[in-house]
C-alpha cells in the first residue's frame, strides 16, 4: 500500500490546543477583514500565537499555514519546540522573504501591523511584496491578548508567586547600609532563585525621599533606618510578567509617611473592590482616586490607576481618568495607587488581579497592613 504523502502546509507536529485556539481567533479576523494573510512583525505577539521567543523573525499567518521568518541561529529550536509550525532560515531581508511567501502562496491581500511596522520596513514590504497587496492594520492581537486563557492565567500566577517568595526573601536580606541597587540586585537574584527567567521590568527601588520618584532608577544611596523604601518589582516566567509595589521601613514610619501609607492602602482596596465585568475602566480608577482628593493630596497622585499585564507589562485595559471601555472576564490589572511628596518620600502600594466572571480574584496575597511593612 502506497504511503501517504503528507501536504507541504501541514506540520510534522499538532498545534498545542491553547495556541490553535488563538490562531483560529486570528484567522477570523483575516477572514473578516477580507485579507488572505496577515503579517506579524511584533515578537511579543509571534510568542503569544506560536511560543517562539526567538529575536529577529517575522511571521506569516494564512487560512492554512504558519510560516515563521527566521535565521539559523533559531534552527535547532524551532525545528525541536515549534515543528507545528513551519520555518523558513532567511536567505535575504525579511520584507524579500515575505514577498517569496506571498508569491509562494499566492496571497493576493496581505494585512500588517501598523502598530509595529516602521516607515523603513513598510517601504521595503511595498517594494518587494507591492503596495496594492498590503492592508494596515491595528489593533488585533492587542485586543485578543487582553482576555487571557487558562494557560496565561497558569503562567500569570507562577509568575507572581516568584516574585512575592522573593520579596518574603528580601525582608530578612535588607539592612541599613545596602544601596539602592544593592537591594534590587538582592531581589532580582532571588526571583531567578526561584525559576523567574528574570525581572518583568528594570526593578524600582527607591529610598528615603527617593520614594517619591514614580519611576526612579537605583542608585549608590545607602539605606537608614525609619526611611520608606518603596519598591516597585517583577518576575518573569515563560514570557508572562507580574507587577506588585510595596513599601517598607526598618524601625518605625515618619508621621506623614504613615498617613499617606493608610491612604494608600485604603485606595487600593477600594479599587479592588470594585473591579467586575461591566464596570467602565475610568471608573475604577475615579473611585480610588477620590479617596486621595477627598484626603487632600489629589496633586500627588498623577498617573493611572493600573494596567493589564500579560506578555507585556503593559498591555490592555488600562485603568486610567481618560480609559475607554469596561472591564471583562480574562483581563489581569494591576491596581496601584499612589501618593508622592517631593523632598519627603512616597508610597505606592499595587497588586495584580484578575477580573473573573462574577467580579475579581487578587492573585497577590501578601499583606499590605502597617504593621507588616516595618521591619
Amino acid at each position: 500500500m502506497p504511503t501517504k504523502r503528507r501536504s507541504r502546509n501541514t506540520s510534522s507536529r499538532q498545534w498545542p490546543k491553547n495556541l490553535l485556539a488563538r490562531l483560529r481567533a486570528v484567522r477570523q479576523k483575516i477572514a473578516d477583514s477580507r485579507a488572505d494573510a496577515l503579517l506579524v512583525v511584533n515578537p511579543v505577539d509571534i510568542r503569544y500565537l506560536t511560543d517562539f521567543p526567538g529575536e529577529d523573525a517575522w511571521m506569516v499567518v494564512t487560512n492554512r499555514t504558519v510560516v515563521i521568518l527566521s535565521d539559523t541561529r533559531f534552527k535547532e529550536e524551532l525545528d525541536r519546540d515549534h515543528a507545528y509550525a513551519r520555518s523558513v532560515m532567511r536567505k535575504a531581508t525579511l520584507s524579500e522573504e515575505v514577498a517569496k511567501v506571498v508569491k509562494g502562496q499566492k496571497i493576493k491581500r496581505l494585512a500588517f501591523q501598523a502598530d509595529y511596522t516602521t516607515v523603513t520596513q513598510r517601504d521595503a514590504l511595498a517594494k518587494h511584496v507591492g503596495a496594492s497587496k498590503l492592508r494596515a492594520i491595528s489593533g488585533w492581537l492587542i485586543k485578543q491578548r487582553a482576555i487571557k486563557d487558562d494557560n496565561e492565567l497558569k503562567l500569570i500566577r507562577k509568575a507572581i508567586g516568584i516574585q512575592q517568595k522573593a520579596f518574603e526573601q528580601l525582608r530578612s536580606q535588607i539592612k541599613p547600609g545596602m544601596t539602592e541597587k544593592q537591594v534590587a540586585a538582592q531581589l532580582e537574584y532571588n526571583m531567578r532563585c526561584l525559576g523567574a527567567d528574570g525581572p518583568s521590568f528594570p526593578t524600582i527601588v527607591g529610598f528615603g525621599a527617593n520614594s517619591s520618584i514614580n519611576h526612579y532608577l537605583p542608585g549608590d544611596v545607602k539605606l537608614k533606618k525609619n526611611q520608606p523604601i518603596l519598591i516597585d518589582f517583577g518576575a518573569l516566567y515563560r514570557g508572562y510578567c507580574s507587577d506588585m509595589t510595596r513599601v517598607l521601613v526598618i524601625g518605625k514610619f515618619q508621621k506623614k509617611i504613615a498617613e499617606i501609607y493608610r491612604i494608600v492602602r485604603e485606595a487600593m482596596a477600594a479599587g479592588i473592590d470594585a473591579i467586575k465585568p461591566g464596570v467602565e475602566l475610568a471608573e475604577i480608577d475615579s473611585i480610588a482616586r477620590n479617596l486621595i482628593k477627598q484626603a487632600g493630596f489629589a496633586k500627588r497622585f498623577g498617573h493611572g490607576l493600573g494596567h493589564g499585564i500579560g506578555l507585556d507589562i503593559h498591555e490592555e485595559p488600562r485603568l486610567g481618568a481618560k480609559a475607554k471601555g469596561v472591564l471583562e472576564p480574562g483581563q489581569v490589572v494591576t491596581v496601584e495607587p499612589g501618593i508622592y511628596l517631593p523632598g519627603i518620600g512616597g508610597v505606592r502600594l499595587e497588586n495584580d488581579v484578575l477580573v473573573t466572571k462574577n467580579g475579581h480574584r487578587d492573585l497577590c496575597d501578601l499583606p499590605t497592613d502597617l504593621e507588616s511593612a516595618m521591619i
